[in-house]
């Protein structure tokens, strides 16, 4: 009898959760918007705390989203000098940036490679990736290979590499599609008589 109470204690614990992943993995969000959040904290350069208004506080309050194609340096205590100089100064900036802003919104919301939200964060009318991008304390990243170091003195020639050898269907404005489309051949009409 107690194995079946802990069984459903813990069904009980989880179904919420299970509730607000299904709610956000929702794949229509990708087109969705959410207007006016609120920014809470930023633990470095591409991960963010934000509240969401008018959503439910299970999936609405404290939500970690990170900054969708781009790449901050970790705050790792055992990088190098430069790198944990770059991640500070990239989550400085950031914090300085959203929570002096007047207005805040996410686009473009979706599932990224570790299961993490993504999104395009705008804050003011600017967009916090190419502001970040333009001081160079961050790469373009769209979950391939990791091929720079931010221990490099000169990180003005960073370059991303990613894995072309896929074995994912082709994607058709964002979308996997399922199967693939034929290859279509051209071919040649001979007018010759």
């Amino acid at each position: 009898m107690n194995s079946f109470r802990s069984k459903l204690a813990v069904i009980f614990f989880l179904a919420p959760f299970s509730f607000c992943q299904l709610a956000i993995a929702d794949s229509s969000l990708s087109n969705e918007s959410f207007t006016n959040v609120q920014f809470v904290k930023n633990y470095d350069g591409d991960t963010i705390t934000f509240n969401i208004p008018d959503a439910p506080a299970i999936v609405g309050k404290n939500m970690k989203i990170r900054v969708h194609g781009i790449d901050t340096p970790e705050l790792k205590k055992n990088s190098c000098p430069a790198a944990q100089e770059k991640a500070k100064k990239a989550k400085e900036l950031v914090h300085s940036l959203l929570n002096n802003a007047q207005i805040i919104h996410l686009h473009h919301i979706q599932r990224g490679k570790y299961f993490r939200i993504l999104a395009d964060i705008e804050f003011d009318g600017e967009d916090l990736a190419t502001i970040l991008l333009e001081q160079n304390l961050a790469v373009r990243y769209s979950g391939g290979k990791r091929d720079y170091n931010w221990c490099q003195e000169s990180n003005s020639t960073i370059q991303v590499h990613h894995n072309r050898n896929t074995i994912l269907p082709p994607k058709i404005s964002g979308v996997y599609i399922w199967p693939p489309p034929p290859v279509q051949k051209q071919t040649q009409k001979n007018d010759s008589k």
